[in-house]
Order: structure tokens, then sequence, then C-alpha cells
């Protein structure tokens, strides 16, 4: 890692954390390692510190640019296949999409539901952290620290297979909220297997898959036993997903053009 010399600005040091990182860092990534090159406590003080001086070189200096809801680049790194970019160009959703292989599509909407659900104030669970999304592995993106411990090991062992989870953080207890699997190819006997097997928490579960298999969906859940929890799993298409993600980007390009953060 590269030596660090004392008495070092905020942007300098942002600048230097995401070179470490190759030129592309998520703000999980900043929080970690910008304090250690400013040399100054973790705290959210400074991670207030770090977004003001993100907005300040991507909207005023132009030293960065924004690879994701929550990801940062140096303005000369070339970014490949990131959602984000595409979206910013003002591609259609059938330009962004055509020839993306499935396995491709998958990473895809997991990459979207753990940004979201890092903007909309939850801590976000991967199952599958090595795939990439907007340049970076989802475990770079996932805000949960460790697993949280709710219910019985052979619960978890369920629940950690789910491939996002969005959780709330009480004063006690972390707990999951949102779950999402999302079955592109297969047939949703392992989405509702896992929705369940958790019946019995306060959560809601959706299956994300192409709009064209909702009512493979719909009749699969009328089977026993999984009939029974029908209220409680619901169907969104990865197109609905990638309208939501689409908003958001054009929310913080807007927000970032009139608010400013001091």
């Amino acid at each position: 890692m590269t030596k660090f010399i004392n008495k070092i600005t905020w942007e300098e040091a942002i600048l230097i954390a995401i070179a470490e990182y190759g030129g592309v860092a998520t703000l999980k990534e900043l929080y970690q390692l910008v304090p250690q090159v400013k040399k100054v406590s973790s705290n959210k003080k400074t991670n207030h510190n770090i977004r003001a001086f993100l907005h300040r070189m991507t909207r005023v200096s132009g030293k960065l640019k924004r690879a994701g809801l929550g990801i940062y680049a140096l303005h000369d790194v070339e970014l490949e296949k990131s959602l984000f970019e595409d979206i910013k160009k003002g591609k259609s959703k059938e330009e962004i999409f055509r020839g993306v292989r499935e396995s491709d599509l998958h990473s895809y909407v997991e990459g979207m539901l753990i940004e979201l659900g890092n903007i909309y104030g939850y801590l976000t669970y991967t199952a599958d952290p090595s795939k990439i999304f907007n340049n970076k592995q989802l475990e770079k993106l996932e805000t949960i620290e460790e697993f949280p411990d709710f219910t019985s090991p052979s619960l978890l062992r369920v629940a950690k297979t789910i491939d996002v989870i969005w959780f709330k953080k009480r004063a006690l207890e972390t707990m999951p909220k949102l779950t999402f699997d999302v079955e592109i190819t297969t047939d949703f006997s392992k989405a509702l297997h896992r929705a369940y097997q958790l019946r019995d928490f306060k959560i809601t579960f959706y299956a994300i898959a192409p709009k064209r298999k909702s009512k493979q969906f719909k009749r699969k859940l009328s089977t026993d036993p999984y009939n029974d929890i029908r209220e409680r799993i619901l169907f969104r298409s990865y197109e609905d997903i990638f309208s939501l993600y689409k908003t958001a980007v054009k929310h913080f390009e807007l927000k970032e053009k009139i608010i400013i953060e001091h």
C-alpha cells in the first residue's frame, strides 16, 4: 500500500484511497480506507465529511465521477459493463440488456437490489459476494458487517443462501425485513422453499424473474405448502427492478445539482 504523508487533505486522501482500489471504490471501501490515509478516527462525522468532499469532487472540480449509486471512480478511468454509465448515457433497457448473458443478468439484478437497499437505509447482504456489478464485487457493495444471529443455526443456513437480503438494525437486534431471490432460469422452487422456512418471521419475500415468468410463479405458489404464504411472497420482474434503479440514478443526478451538503 502507498506510504502516506501527514497533514494530507480530504481530497488527497480520497484520491489516494480510490487509486488504491484500482481507480474505482465504493462508499464502504472509502469509509474504511480514507480515515487511515487521513489519520483520523472512523465515525459518522468522518463519513459525512467523505460524502461532502465526494460531492464537490464529482460536481464541482470534476476530479471524480460516479460509477454507481454508492461507487466513485477517478475521472479518467474507463468503466466496463457499467449499468450506471449506460443509464446516464440515456441507453434504453433494450439496448442495455441486449446480448447480456443470463449469468450476468443475475448479477445485474443483485447489484441493483443491493445499491437500492443501501440508499433506502437498509443493511444489505448477498449470497453471491464474488459477482460483479458496476465494476465492483458485490461484497464491496453489501453493508452488513456480520450475518446477524437472529434465529436457529439450521434456519440461518437457509437465510444465508438467499440472493439479497435487506436488514433493519434496531437497538438490540438486526432482523431481515425484505428478501429477494433472483430466478432468471430456475422454476422458483428454491425461492419458495426459503420463504416457507422463514415464514414465522416478519419478512416480505420477493421472487425476481423475467416478466414472462409471472404465470409460472403463480402456478407454483398455488401448490402445497406454498399456498399458505401466498400473501407473503411477491413476484417482481427484473424489468421492475431496472425501472426503480433507473429512477434512483436520475434522482441522484438531479439531487446533486440542487442540494449541496456542507
